[in-house]
């Protein structure tokens, strides 16, 4: 299921990727809460960047939420999310400037 935000979404930054990465490499396929979060972002990032990021980064589809439990969805699957609405869109935009 694609969510409506990742049809008008930015692509994420540096730091936004490397949380992803540090908590993928940590937790992979198991599921954690917020407080293992923190605990795995804690030497490199402050609870307010960290729990923004993990907002963003929820709300992309990066990361699901169910009920205080998170799980981390795998980047290839989220790019193949991604990957259809933005190419169907260039694909018209291209269209349209090429008359």
């Amino acid at each position: 299921m694609i969510n409506q935000a990742v049809l008008t979404m930015r692509w994420p930054k540096k730091r936004e990727m490397v949380v992803y990465y540090l908590l993928w490499r940590k937790f992979k396929e198991k599921e954690f809460t917020p407080l293992d979060a923190y605990a795995c972002l804690e030497p490199y990032f402050s609870r307010k960047v960290a729990r923004s990021t993990l907002r963003y980064l929820s709300r992309v589809g990066l990361l699901l939420d169910r009920e205080g439990r998170i799980t981390i969805v795998p980047l290839d699957e989220f790019l193949s999310q991604v990957s259809y609405p933005y190419l169907l869109r260039r694909a018209i935009l291209r269209r349209r400037t090429r008359g």
